[in-house]
């Protein structure tokens, strides 16, 4: 069992670095999201093209979650985030130089790889050097790391798309990239060595982890019974209908995200850097998804799942409005979008960065976050080929009533499996495990 942190300012600088080394991954993939439509503009890509190049990415990127929530459980966070962010510098260093749509495509699968070691290894550290109402706040902040990490990407792209070329886009991400791993690699290492040698350590929840290792069969509700193997407990917390959530989020969120700039441009005639900006009327208002559903499921709701359904309702409103009325005006659109990615950040932040909290007592944090993230990564992978290719061959409409008919899937799941997570996650043997 690892020290937990004591020093409040020692937590406050820790989740500070944890949150900047998140926020720089966001930088290394979202730029080519940004610098897309430019690509796609004067003709380097094709949109069927820069459609698998993403599904390339989210696919690659979907896998490594799994991989790296196994791995996140047993090896070193400090070292694993380290190799990920580094490789994903020389990785966009590498994609500016890239002559071809066939190299892009393989350099984006590596990076999606690369930038898999980051997400699960980081909440595992911050489940293991926080209590347990540390850790929730902490969790909801660096999902703040989406919105901010897109505005800063966007805007990036489009500086350096006005003032240069694509390839600077890349080129710059690069060396962010760089600095911040060697920050990361530094500033934790000596983070962990203030809490290793720190006197003061929880006698209580070291004692109930001992019995936990000790006995590695559980109960879940009083009547099934729960083995160490990940996929019994999911299955008996009722969580795989909740997986297929993730997966519509997936669709929307990215998917959204990715072909906006192309949307604005092609429907409303703007050029490549009047998108982008345009574009980032979304992660901003994405802030506010992530707080308000974290406020509702707090004060109102107190159920992960059933706060993830109202999103998605308040999701499905917002792409009918869109389908409506987006055509009257640019600025309806992007209101419509950017409530739309905001409901689906609030998905995000109810079942990725929280739900996976519930499973501290089994140790399983690191794992279930990445198979959990996997999922949405799945879906973005659909979703980003899948959205180009509706679009180049059928019209912008059709994609936006695909959108509208997902959204109402997500609250029906939701909805439909409300109760059995809210028995499952009051239950007594999951209390214990946010003790941790």
């Amino acid at each position: 069992m690892k020290k937990k942190l004591q020093s409040q300012i020692v937590v406050r600088y820790f989740v500070v670095i944890c949150w900047i080394a998140y926020f720089s991954t966001y930088l290394g993939r979202l730029n080519y999201v940004a610098a897309m439509n430019e690509m796609v503009r004067i003709g380097f890509l094709t949109k069927p093209d820069a459609g698998m190049i993403g599904t390339g990415f989210f696919f690659c990127y979907g896998i490594g979650q799994l991989f790296s929530g196994f791995l996140g459980d047993r090896v070193p966070s400090r070292w694993m985030c380290f190799v990920g962010i580094a490789g994903s510098a020389m990785i966009n260093l590498a994609m500016a130089f890239t002559e071809g749509s066939s190299g892009m495509l393989l350099l984006w699968c590596i990076n999606g790889f690369a930038q898999a070691l980051t997400w699960a290894p980081i909440i595992k550290i911050l489940s293991e050097r926080l209590s347990t109402e540390q850790c929730k706040k902490a969790s909801v902040t660096m999902t703040t790391t989406v919105a901010v990490g897109t505005i800063s990407a966007y805007t990036l792209a489009a500086l350096m798309i006005g003032v240069a070329d694509w390839r600077g886009v890349f080129a710059t991400s690069s060396l962010i990239l760089g600095g911040v791993s060697l920050l990361w690699l530094f500033a934790i290492g000596r983070i962990e060595k203030i809490a290793d040698t720190s006197d003061n350590e929880d006698e209580v929840t070291a004692g109930v982890n001992a019995t936990l290792r000790e006995n590695d069969t559980n109960v879940v509700n009083g009547a099934v019974p729960v083995t160490g193997n990940i996929w019994t407990l999911l299955l008996a917390m009722g969580v795989f209908p909740v997986m297929l959530c993730i997966v519509l989020q997936g669709i929307l969120k990215d998917g959204v995200m990715t072909w906006v700039p192309t949307y604005i441009s092609e429907i409303y005639q703007l050029g490549s850097v009047t998108s982008i900006l345009a574009s980032i009327m979304l992660p901003i208002t994405n802030l506010g998804g992530v707080y308000a559903a974290y406020y509702l499921n707090s004060r109102y709701f107190k159920n992960e799942v059933k706060t993830s359904g109202v999103c998605f309702a308040i999701t499905a409103g917002a792409i009918l409005t869109l389908v409506l009325f987006g055509g009257n005006h640019v600025i309806i659109a992007v209101v419509a979008l950017s409530i739309t990615t905001s409901g689906m950040m609030g998905v995000n932040t109810m079942l990725i960065s929280l739900l996976p909290l519930y499973f501290a007592k089994h140790n399983k944090v690191s794992t279930v976050t990445g198979i959990l993230n996997s999922c949405a990564y799945a879906g973005s992978a659909v979703s980003s080929f899948g959205i180009g290719l509706i679009a180049q061959y059928f019209d912008w409409e059709v994609t936006i009533i695909i959108w509208f008919i997902l959204a109402l899937i997500g609250a029906a799941i939701c909805l439909a499996v409300r109760y059995q997570w809210q028995k499952a996650s009051q239950d007594k043997v999951l209390e214990a495990s946010n003790e941790m």
